[in-house]
C-alpha cells in the first residue's frame, strides 16, 4: 500500500517533465512508424501486416510511457522510458547506417535519425526525475525488470538485423547454389560420357558456335535472369582434345560475378573441378588465391 502511494504522488515529477517524456515518446514513435511503413514494401518475401506484428514490441513502449505518466504511474513510466531509451540507443545508430548504406530515401533516413535522437532525451529526463523522487519498496528490482524488458528488445532486435540486405543474401546464395550444381554437371559430364574431358562451354552462358558442344545436362539448374543479381562465366582450360567433333579440356574454371557490384552482390566466386567455391568481396572476379566460402553447408551467409 505504501508502495502505490508513493508511486502515485502528485508531487514526484514536474509537469514539464512529463510533457517532455510524452512528447519524445510521441516523437519517437511517429518516427519509427513512418520509416518502416514506406520501407517495408521494398522488402520481400513477408507481408506488410506481418512486418508491422514483428514492430510491435519496439512501438509499443512509447505508447506505455506517456499512458502511465499520464494514469499517474509515474516510477513505472520513468523506468520504462529508461530502459527502452538505452535498449534502442544502439539499434538506431545500426538502422541508420543500414538506410545510409543501402537505401539512402532522404525520408527513411531522416525519421530513423529523430527517432535515435528521443533516446537519450528519454533516458536523460527519466533518469533525472526519478533519481529525485522519494525512494519506494522494491524500486530498484521493478528498475532492474525494465531494463530486462530492454534487454529483450535488444536481443530481439539483434536476432532480426541484417548487415546486408536480404536480396543480396539470396542472390549470393543462389549463386553458389547454382556454381555447385554446374560444376557437379561438368564433372559429371566428363567422368560418365567423356573420358574425364571437360565441355567447351555452358549452355545459355555464352555464345556457342556449335551448341551441340555446350553442356546442357539435366544436373545443371538453368541460370536465371543475370538482371536478378550474378551473372556467370565458363572456361575450359587446355590441354584440350576433340571428341566427336567437339572441342574438350582437361579441366575448367567457372565465375559468378554481380551484375552491379555493391547493389546485387557483394562478394564474387569461382569454382573449378575440385568442386571448391572461393570468394572474395573485392570488385573483381574470384580466383583460386581466395579463401573457399564453405557457406553452402550452412543455413545463411555470415553477416
Amino acid at each position: 500500500m505504501a508502495h502505490q502511494l508513493a508511486d502515485n504522488i502528485p508531487s514526484a515529477p514536474e509537469r514539464r517533465y512529463r510533457q517532455a517524456l510524452t512528447w519524445a515518446s510521441v516523437v519517437a514513435f511517429v518516427s519509427i512508424l513512418n520509416a518502416f511503413w514506406i520501407w517495408i514494401p521494398s522488402w520481400e518475401g513477408v507481408g506488410r501486416l506481418l512486418r508491422l506484428l514483428i514492430l510491435l514490441p519496439f512501438l509499443l513502449p512509447y505508447v506505455f510511457i506517456p499512458l502511465r505518466l499520464h494514469t499517474r504511474r509515474f516510477a513505472s513510466g520513468f523506468r520504462l522510458a529508461i530502459a527502452v531509451g538505452c535498449a534502442l540507443f544502439v539499434p538506431g545508430i545500426y538502422l541508420i547506417r543500414f538506410v545510409h548504406t543501402w537505401d539512402k530515401r532522404w525520408w527513411i533516413l531522416g525519421n530513423l535519425i529523430l527517432a535515435l535522437l528521443m533516446q537519450p532525451v528519454l533516458t536523460a529526463i527519466a533518469a533525472h526525475v526519478l533519481i529525485s523522487m522519494p525512494r519506494v519498496p522494491y524500486g530498484r528490482t521493478k528498475l532492474l525488470g525494465s531494463l530486462v524488458y530492454g534487454f529483450l528488445l535488444f536481443g530481439l532486435f539483434w536476432c532480426l538485423y541484417s548487415a546486408v540486405p536480404r536480396y543480396i543474401t539470396a542472390n549470393e546464395d543462389s549463386a553458389m547454389r547454382y556454381l555447385s550444381a554446374a560444376a557437379t554437371s561438368a564433372s559429371l559430364d566428363a567422368l560418365q560420357e567423356h573420358s574425364n574431358s571437360y565441355p567447351m562451354a555452358v549452355a545459355g552462358w555464352a555464345p556457342v558456335p556449335n551448341p551441340r558442344c555446350a553442356m546442357d545436362h539435366p544436373w545443371v539448374i538453368p541460370p536465371g535472369n543475370p538482371a536478378a543479381g550474378y551473372f556467370f562465366e565458363y572456361t575450359g582450360n587446355p590441354p584440350s582434345n576433340t571428341v566427336e567433333g567437339c572441342t574438350r579440356f582437361q579441366s575448367f574454371t567457372m565465375t559468378a560475378r554481380p551484375v552491379v557490384f555493391g547493389r546485387t552482390g557483394i562478394h564474387s566466386f569461382f569454382v573449378d573441378k575440385s568442386g571448391e567455391i572461393h570468394a572474395t568481396a573485392e570488385n573483381r572476379a574470384a580466383n583460386t588465391s581466395d579463401p573457399v566460402d564453405d557457406t553452402l553447408l550452412r543455413t545463411h551467409r555470415p553477416q
